[in-house]
């Protein structure tokens, strides 16, 4: 028998690797494939133009200081992607600077893992923002 085609396909962006782990099993699991990860802002950039996820989840606080909310600005720029934010920071002013970019969702960690699959299938079924 034939594995089912995944449902679509993910970037994970975060720099702590339980963190990616976790979201890469609950994703898999979810019946999406996990395209690739990344660490920086800089790589996340680089990956989501080299794999062109319909999804990418990523965090706000990156390695080397980078900017998940910059970094995010840029794929959409550049394809066609939803964007949901992973992230821990839930201070006004980073929730701000995430909802200026009208992500498709933000999730606060820790993440639910049933809440995770809900908004991973919803995605899939709204627009994709960007080019």
């Amino acid at each position: 028998m034939e594995a089912a085609a995944p449902k679509g396909r993910v970037l994970i962006v975060d720099d702590q690797f339980l963190i990616v782990e976790f979201l890469r099993i609950w994703t898999e699991a979810c019946g999406f494939e996990v395209c690739d990860t990344a660490k920086t802002a800089e790589q996340a950039v680089a990956r989501a133009l080299e794999h062109r996820p319909d999804i990418v989840l990523m965090d706000v606080q990156l390695d080397k200081g980078g900017d998940g909310v910059a970094a995010a600005a840029e794929i959409v720029a550049a394809i066609s992607a939803r964007i949901i934010f992973v992230t821990a920071s839930n201070d006004a002013k980073t929730l701000a600077r995430i909802a200026a970019q009208k992500p498709f969702a933000t999730l606060i960690k820790p993440v639910d893992p049933a809440e995770l699959g809900q908004v991973l299938e919803q995605a899939m079924s709204a627009p994709a923002k960007g080019c």
